[in-house]
């Protein structure tokens, strides 16, 4: 409902712009002018889109190169050599923070754990 009352707002406010335009200058004039706002407001939601879409792909992209040397058994395979070499009692502090790391990287890249940023502040 609200996006069909902003579209017919937008009408009416084109509408009005032209009948202004026209006065003061001509029908013609008013029909370029209008035409070429919105063109360049579909080419801006355009470039909007495109950007928006590269930043998926690029981290979808990383998402699974990342998954991806997870599943490479070269990967594991030195891993493990890695973890016998050092031995359980060195490989314990790594891991925790190593984990610290993962969780903490994971955190600050899922939206929903980021904090609003409203200014609203309950208690006072």
């Amino acid at each position: 409902m609200a996006i069909a009352a902003a579209a017919i707002a937008l009408c009416f406010f084109s509408l009005a712009a032209f009948v202004f335009m026209s006065e003061r200058y001509n029908a013609i004039v008013a029909s370029v002018v209008l035409g070429g706002v919105y063109l360049v407001l579909a080419l801006a939601a355009l470039v909007w889109l495109r950007l928006v879409r590269s930043k998926e792909a690029a981290s979808q992209a990383a998402a699974v190169g990342a998954a991806q040397l997870w599943q490479n058994p070269v990967v594991v395979s030195t891993g493990l050599e890695v973890l016998r070499a050092l031995g359980p009692r060195k490989v314990a502090p790594l891991a925790a923070v190593a984990l610290a790391g993962v969780v903490l990287a994971a955190s600050r890249t899922n939206p929903k754990s980021r904090p609003s940023r409203s200014g609203s502040k309950t208690g006072s």
